[in-house]
């Protein structure tokens, strides 16, 4: 069968972890989210502080750690079966990989190195001499990511309807609304649900290849 598509585009938390978020999961693991860090996540939900507040209230937590305790932390990330022979069933028919995370690069360059992906972009800890400064770069923001699909598709010549775009939760509703083709993974929220084309529940990944249209 002739494939149309060109391009799949991957959120990563909660998409092919089964974390829904990386810097939960390092608070978690240092034991500073139900103490602390879980209060600046209420903070911005409520709207009382910036997205950008909010990242860099959470990089603080972190300050002094070295790069390498936390490359530690990440590593035990648990992802979803069956990625393997989805990202096989993709390139076997030349369409190019990108992530698209607002999670954080340290997971994103892993992912992109494990799987071979074409393209990833997610926002950065800063560090001097290996130890975080408690800084953060943003790149993307949790429901802005439809620039980086634009940037993606303009660097590789390829129309919004040639994109398939995998997510589960509203950050990604730009990805979804860009793209040709739509699946919501385990998806968070039921609007997600509604405006995805198709929608897969289960713990292996490689369940959607068979709702994918070639």
């Amino acid at each position: 069968m002739k494939c149309s598509y060109k391009l799949a585009v991957f959120d990563l938390d909660g998409t092919l972890t089964k974390e829904r978020s990386l810097w939960e999961f390092i608070h978690k693991s240092i034991g500073k989210w139900y103490d602390l860090a879980i209060n600046y996540q209420d903070q911005f939900f409520n709207k009382e502080i910036s997205y950008e507040e909010f990242c860099r209230l959470d990089a603080q937590v972190w300050k002094g750690m070295s790069v390498g305790r936390l490359k530690n932390i990440v590593e035990p990330v648990p992802f979803y079966d069956g990625i393997d022979p989805l990202i096989s069933y993709l390139k076997s028919y030349g369409i190019k990989l990108s992530l698209i995370s607002s999670g954080l690069s340290i997971l994103s360059d892993m992912v992109r190195e494990r799987y071979a992906f074409d393209y990833a972009v997610a926002n950065e800890l800063l560090y001097n001499n290996g130890t975080l400064t408690g800084d953060v770069k943003i790149n993307v923001y949790f429901d802005e990511k439809a620039k980086w699909v634009k940037t993606i598709m303009s660097r590789y010549k390829i129309r919004g309807e040639e994109v398939i775009a995998i997510g589960d939760s509203m950050g990604d509703k730009e990805m979804f609304e860009i793209a040709g083709f739509s699946v919501a993974f385990n998806p968070s929220c039921k609007e997600l649900s509604r405006i995805a084309d198709v929608v897969v529940n289960g713990n292996d990944m490689s369940d959607i290849v068979a709702t994918l249209p070639f």
